[in-house]
């Protein structure tokens, strides 16, 4: 790209200096003020609390902060953290940690403020009314916009980064023309990334246009000195970076920890680039950060129209722009996770001064339209602010329950995710505290029952996890579930965790170890690390007891047309109880059966129960892939159900923790346990989103009507079936609709199923008679 420092209309150059204007210097006042009030008032996000830690001990190494370890955000953060310590004593140590934090935020979104500020004045120079209007009216948007207006509350690093690398943004554009602030740019530019590292895709590119562009204009001596002051600017926190964290070694390998968590379960466009892919992260980055899909259409039209104007009338003022922002913005795209909608923090000024742009060709109708936009974005943003401020993390809610309740009766020992465990670390309250291992964070409780351990466990869990389901859930019964306000938004897509849920657990009736699939998340867990029973024999652990014991198995053929069929063997104490087939055709089963002996009389306390496949018809044929879905072992007296024919896989949203199983034209539970009635409910998603009018849905028992319902939004629906229906219909419990959508014909894709209900769940009680 040509630049040039012609001083013509639609060029950036010269860049005007002189103090920030004071509308802007009142936006950004105005913008602290308001956020005072509503500062964190506890850690949240993982990364918070690592930053926390950081405060304490800083060593990248430990994950304290996380690498690359954010030197010049926890400097200054230390020095605050001295000052609100005597301004609030009687604040807790997280809770002092989180508003030193936080108060770092709020400044840092002043600060950016008026940078950005200079930032759009460099970009599209000009002293009339309206040039200065609508650089106003765009730093202003930048302020209102709900993502913006929320991380000025959070305890984390992404305002004040943002902030730093403004202020680089401005130095080197004023620097154009003056050569000390170009040099100070650099250096700045070097500093930012002692912040957040990502940084250095809005500063560097920068600098080295501009480097090439004075170049051109006769400066031959430009390049060295920024350069310097760019690697010094480095070197003034890498150097004890590396030296804090233990030599260079001992430093990259927690950059490969770190690295390798990052990208274990990937979700970017890089790894997966795929249109539909591309397209769930440009709406992450242009939607979700307005809290509002109206809003965000609302921005985007302004912003469009904006972008066309420009094309036409300040084409360079665009380009620079992109400068400024289009790298990071095409590294976050492709790169980052985008659902984490706080990494598209530095696109929002690109979309507000294309906004801005948008609603100044409105003519007359500008000032109407500007102050409605800043109105809506305020209305959206500053309740979900509010909110925010109110209470604490759930996690920290969770904790000082824990704690006080711990006073009268303490547990054994406890556990957690590790999302939770770092909030667990940080409280210092809650011991005898074991640190998990990540993604088999259930396997610590296992380890200690099978050691002969019989106290109280907690476990601190992550809502969005599901490995606890490979626990007996007759034991997961006792839990308190802490929810957050703001858990919802839009804004705090991607944050880690989103709640918390406080399970006190007695010795379980049986729990599993590795390759068992019993969630989407522990099943795709077994896929990775080859452990499912086509590998190995995978292994659950029962309680011994006297008595008749009954259990339930599922599982599916994940072959091939073509694949043999798999044949799997059960065994308890070492005692084959089971063997069938399944093939590929079959794809799916479902088993009931009795253990009449029960399991007492071995050695230790549990007996040890394995299951193992392997290929069927003919010997030197390699085992076909194949997954257990569905477990449960109790005593005869309890109720155990399955999903039989006619139901679909069982599906995940990894970001939010949402289960859900779609039914097809008729789906059947089927039941085993005491002559009694069963209770089933139902919570689905509305059919309306799929078909144009509300499908008729049956509940029936041996073909005979139990209830119907005609769904026409978001339900919950529960039906008693008597004892006389289950024992007619032999257990055997039917969920029928007379409407199904076939994706595949409605999107264009390979997908064959008939898909009728969208469950999110299917609960099966039994109700006495």
């Amino acid at each position: 790209m040509k630049v040039s420092v012609s001083g013509r209309p639609d060029d950036p150059g010269p860049p005007s200096h002189g103090a920030t204007p004071w509308p802007v210097g009142l936006i950004a006042a105005a913008y602290v003020a308001a956020h005072l009030p509503f500062l964190a008032p506890s850690l949240e996000d993982y990364d918070s609390i690592n930053f926390a830690l950081g405060l304490r001990d800083f060593n990248p190494a430990l994950h304290q902060p996380h690498p690359p370890g954010s030197p010049v955000y926890i400097a200054p953060g230390r020095a605050l953290l001295a000052l609100d310590s005597i301004v609030r004593p009687s604040l807790g140590r997280p809770a002092l940690e989180a508003l030193t934090l936080a108060l770092w935020s709020a400044v840092g979104g002043a600060i950016a403020l008026l940078a950005l500020a200079r930032v759009f004045a460099a970009v599209a120079p000009g002293h009339a009314p309206r040039a200065r209007s609508g650089r106003l009216l765009a730093t202003a948007l930048v302020a209102a916009a709900p993502l913006f207006w929320i991380s000025g509350l959070r305890p984390m690093s992404d305002l004040p980064g943002l902030a730093a690398a403004l202020v680089a943004q401005a130095l080197i554009l004023e620097g154009r023309t003056r050569r000390a602030l170009l040099v100070a740019g650099a250096c700045a530019a070097g500093l930012a990334a002692g912040i957040r590292v990502q940084t250095a895709l809005l500063t560097l590119p920068l600098l080295a246009l501009v480097l090439v562009e004075q170049r051109r204009a006769g400066w031959r001596w430009i390049a060295s000195r920024p350069i310097a002051a760019a690697a010094i600017g480095v070197l003034i926190w890498a150097v004890p970076l590396i030296v804090v964290s233990g030599g260079i070694d001992a430093y990259l390998g927690a950059l490969q920890v770190q690295a390798g968590e990052q990208f274990t379960w990937d979700f970017t466009v890089w790894s997966d680039p795929t249109p539909r892919r591309l397209a769930f992260a440009l709406y992450d980055t242009f939607v979700l950060p307005w809290g509002s899909t109206a809003l965000a259409a609302a921005v985007g039209l302004a912003a469009g129209a904006g972008v066309a104007v420009t094309l036409v009338h300040a084409r360079r003022e665009l380009l620079w722009l992109l400068v400024l922002f289009g790298p990071y913005l095409a590294a976050h795209l492709f790169l980052q996770e985008a659902i984490t909608v706080r990494y598209a923090l530095p696109a929002l000024p690109l979309v507000a001064y294309a906004a801005t742009r948008g609603v100044a060709a409105t003519g007359r109708l500008a000032p109407a339209a500007a102050a409605a936009l800043l109105a809506w974005a305020l209305v959206v943003a500053v309740p979900v602010g509010v909110a925010y401020g109110r209470a604490p993390h759930p996690a920290f809610q969770a904790i000082d329950a824990a704690a006080a309740y711990a006073k009268t009766t303490p547990p054994s020992v406890v556990f957690a995710h590790q999302s939770l465990y770092r909030a667990l670390q940080a409280d210092g309250r809650m011991l005898p505290l074991v640190e998990p291992s990540r993604l088999y964070e259930w396997l610590g409780p296992v380890s200690y029952w099978r050691k002969g351990g019989t106290g109280a466990v907690w476990f601190f869990a992550d809502p969005r996890r599901t490995d606890l389901d490979l626990i007996d859930p007759q034991a997961r019964l006792d839990v308190v579930r802490y929810s957050w306000a703001v858990a919802a938004r839009p804004e705090m897509s991607g944050t880690r965790p989103l709640g918390a849920d406080w399970y006190r657990m007695p010795p379980p009736g049986w729990f599993a170890g590795e390759g068992w699939s019993l969630t989407p998340e522990t099943g795709g867990l077994a896929q990775a690390t080859a452990t499912g029973p086509d590998h190995r024999s995978i292994e659950a652990w029962v309680r011994r007891r006297e008595g008749p014991l009954h259990l339930v198995v599922g599982g599916r053929h994940l072959g091939n047309p073509g694949d043999p069929p798999a044949e799997f063997e059960l065994a308890l104490d070492g005692v084959v109880r089971d063997r069938w087939t399944l093939t590929f055709e079959e794809r799916n089963f479902l088993r009931f059966v009795d253990i009449a002996g029960g399991t007492g009389g071995g050695e230790g306390p549990y007996a040890g129960l394995t299951i193992a496949s392997r290929a069927g018809g003919g010997a030197g044929r390699g085992a076909p892939p194949v997954g257990i879905r569905q477990f449960d072992i109790q005593s005869t007296s309890r109720l155990l159900h399955g999903f039989a024919e006619g139901w679909h896989e069982e599906e995940y949203d990894v970001y939010t923790g949402r289960r859900w199983r779609w039914t097809s034209e008729r789906a059947v539970v089927r039941v085993k346990g005491p002559p009694a009635g069963v209770r089933i409910t139902l919570r689905g998603e509305s059919p309306l989103r799929y078909f144009d009018a509300p499908p008729t849905v049956r509940i029936t028992a041996a073909g005979r009507v139990i209830g119907q319902i005609r769904p026409d939004t978001d339900f919950e629906w529960s039906v008693a079936v008597p004892a006389a229906d289950v024992a007619r219909a032999g257990g055997s419990i039917a969920i029928e609709t007379d409407r199904v959508y076939l994706p595949g014909a409605a999107e264009g894709t390979s997908d064959q199923r008939h898909l009728g209900l969208r469950l999110y769940e299917c609960l099966v009680y039994p109700v006495p008679d």
